[in-house]
């Protein structure tokens, strides 16, 4: 099986020159790709694999996953979906509804999508200094991050700066002069599904998931941390939805994320099965020795993948 994964999948966006998205027409074309090439995951099939570790018939079908709640889940990708009796995995952050107001990773997002590369990296450097990044030197968060993506100059370092080298005590106030400078629109309502929608798209047999709270990265945080990370997000998904199925999506996702508290916490709390990113096929033995941690591949490694914007 080949999980993948995806983030924004949209139409372009004049006010936001360097936002990067799927192209609602590509993500199309790439469905038509894995169906004339691989086919799609039965739910039946995917179900079998997790009691019992059967793998599909047919090698190499496709399962898919979107993270992070955006709106253009429920506008562009959900009607899709049901247009070909397809189904897929949507991973949900909660704060967005429990605080109402935008994660700081996609105001960065927002950011590095409307302020040309060099101007960000400047304006950044200029608020954070060396004392408030003590993340700064984790060789995993230089080596491992961004590593299949293709930003525009300067990008990528903001990107680090703002989500692995930053004290997290620090990064909300940096990210918020940001958006003052450059007027960013934080609105939650039209940015996130609404969990009306969500509970819709749960009935017409989509899987909704938990993508924790407030997206850290999970290895930052103290083992008590990393609990109410997990125990909220769930907790705040039964409020609205069946959940039949309890899953977890490792925030940003690759091994330097999460650590041996984060697997054990998602063990005592009953998830049936996490996605990290990882950029191979899952095998029969996943589902003993990478319950937690299933592979996915980024949507842009496959045809019609590729980003739009900066």
């Amino acid at each position: 099986m080949r999980t993948i994964m995806y983030h924004y999948v949209r139409e372009g966006d004049a006010s936001m020159p360097y936002f990067r998205h799927l192209d609602f027409a590509n993500f199309r074309r790439q469905l038509d790709f894995f169906e004339s090439e691989y086919g799609f995951v039965e739910r039946d099939e995917f179900d079998a694999f997790l009691a019992k570790g059967t793998m599909p018939k047919k090698a190499g079908k496709v399962l898919l996953t979107f993270d992070d709640g955006f709106s253009d889940h429920y506008d562009y990708v959900y009607p899709e979906l049901m247009r070909r009796r397809l189904w897929g995995a949507f991973y949900v952050p909660a704060s967005p509804y429990l605080d109402n107001a935008m994660l700081d990773v996609h105001r960065i997002h927002l950011l590095c999508g409307t302020v040309a590369g060099q101007d960000l990296v400047n304006a950044t450097v200029a608020l954070v200094h060396e004392d408030m990044m003590p993340d700064s030197r984790v060789s995993g968060f230089r080596n491992a991050t961004y590593t299949k993506q293709n930003n525009i100059q300067g990008i990528t370092e903001v990107k680090r700066i703002l989500n692995y080298y930053i004290d997290y005590k620090y990064r909300n106030y940096v990210v918020s002069k940001l958006c003052d400078k450059y007027q960013i629109d934080s609105s939650v309502e039209k940015f996130y599904m609404d969990k009306g929608g969500m509970s819709q798209m749960e009935s017409d047999g989509m899987i909704i998931g938990s993508h924790s709270v407030s997206h850290p990265v999970m290895s930052k945080l103290t083992r008590e941390e990393q609990r109410a990370e997990i125990e909220s997000s769930f907790g705040f998904l039964r409020s609205f939805l069946r959940l039949e199925r309890s899953t977890y999506c490792h925030p940003y996702g690759g091994f330097h994320t999460f650590n041996g508290d984060t697997i054990d916490l998602l063990n005592d709390h009953g998830v049936e099965f996490s996605f990290n990113v990882e950029s191979r096929e899952i095998v029969r033995s996943d589902s003993v020795q990478s319950r937690q941690h299933l592979p996915r591949f980024d949507c842009n490694e496959f045809p019609f993948g590729q980003a739009s914007g900066g």
